[in-house]
């Protein structure tokens, strides 16, 4: 019997040793929700001695809503259910801490209830950190969709640097050219004026044959500024007049294939319209051909398809991709920042004596 005895008080000082050593604060209450036990690490989290809090009904250290929350819990013990919950609480010193408690309830041997345990878990400063990570994640959003913002405005702005050159090239190539013509012109007509009537005549001709030129010129590049009308005409139609002009200024014939199932969103009409154009005048400018076929069309997965394909001379794309002035001048660059600017991807194929094809895929549902 003694020895018995013995045993029993082992385990209950190895058990107190156990509660008394955990990191988290543990209570037990009677059924009338009075305090009957508390460990030193609930003294500490509370900020009260162990007689201050031994005796008194669970509930007193709560106020307003966290003090309604536990009563709740309370009587969920009392039906013999088990939660866990948060709940905020002040100090003895005042500092507002939010807790994470633990209850389950206890009963007799006659299965009647009586009082119960709670654990709990002083989970301030985690919280504070978890906010802090939280207004960190929020801020590295806001920059990422800031930075995000930055690249589209650059790949526009390159975008937009692309077609200035390009105009600005056409300006000088024949606008400029022109002028300085005409004024050789008129220096000659000066020093005609008097002594051949017959020579004025024919120098003021030519004159005229320079700034018809001249004003078509500035007439095309003012076109080019202008955008085209797609709601208006539809964007078909913007297409088959573009190209009708293009035949009628140089010559060159073409086949247009049309197959989209749905209206196009104007963004994707405008950037494919303006990669249409730089490709048509790489046609124009380098590639000698005969004729073009153009393709666009709509694929199984609702994506537009774009292809222009000549039967020119071609040319060595491994050559021209790694330099940078040929890109430039071939005005690939600007076709595939117009493909980037939506969503898309651009491919170049091509060979010498092979003409050249281009590829151009845009996702419509982004």
């Amino acid at each position: 019997m003694a020895q018995k005895v013995s045993q029993i008080g082992d385990l209950e000082r190895r058990h107190r040793i156990i509660v008394e050593n955990v990191d988290e604060g543990l209570v037990i209450y009677d059924k009338n929700m009075i305090a009957t036990f508390v460990n030193d690490r609930l003294c500490k989290i509370l900020g009260y001695s162990r007689d201050q809090v031994v005796g008194r009904r669970v509930t007193w250290f709560f106020a307003g809503k966290s003090k309604k929350r536990v009563e709740i819990e309370l009587q969920e013990r009392r039906k013999g259910k088990a939660s866990h919950y948060f709940v905020r609480l002040k100090t003895k010193k005042g500092k507002e801490l939010l807790l994470f408690i633990g209850g389950v309830p206890l009963f007799d041997k006659n299965g009647n209830f009586d009082g119960g345990v709670a654990v709990v878990s002083d989970i301030t400063e985690r919280k504070e950190l978890e906010d802090k990570l939280e207004e960190r994640t929020r801020q590295l959003e806001k920059e990422v969709n800031k930075r995000t913002n930055l690249l589209v405005d650059l790949y526009r702005g390159v975008a937009v640097t692309e077609e200035r050159n390009r105009l600005a090239e056409e300006i000088h190539d024949f606008c400029a050219q022109a002028l300085v013509s005409s004024i050789l012109k008129i220096d000659a007509c000066e020093k005609v004026l008097d002594k051949s009537p017959e020579n004025l005549k024919r120098e003021l001709k030519e004159l005229r044959k320079v700034l018809k030129r001249s004003i078509k010129m500035t007439q095309n590049a003012m076109l080019r500024l202008r955008l085209p009308g797609f709601r208006r005409m539809g964007f078909a139609t913007v297409l088959k007049q573009y190209l009708e002009e293009f035949h009628r200024r140089t010559g060159i014939t073409f086949n247009l294939k049309l197959e989209v199932d749905e209206v196009l969103p104007p963004t994707t009409q405008l950037g494919i319209y303006r990669i249409f154009r730089e490709a048509m005048r790489n046609v124009r400018k380098h590639s000698m051909a005969k004729h073009v076929v153009a393709k666009i069309r709509t694929d199984k997965n609702g994506d537009v398809q774009v292809m222009i394909e000549d039967d020119g001379k071609g040319f060595d794309p491994k050559r021209i991709l790694t330099h940078g002035k040929y890109t430039k001048n071939f005005g690939l660059v600007g076709m595939e920042e117009q493909a980037k600017l939506l969503g898309g991807s651009f491919a170049v194929e091509s060979a010498r004596r092979r003409g050249t094809k281009i590829k151009v895929k845009v996702p419509l549902r982004q």
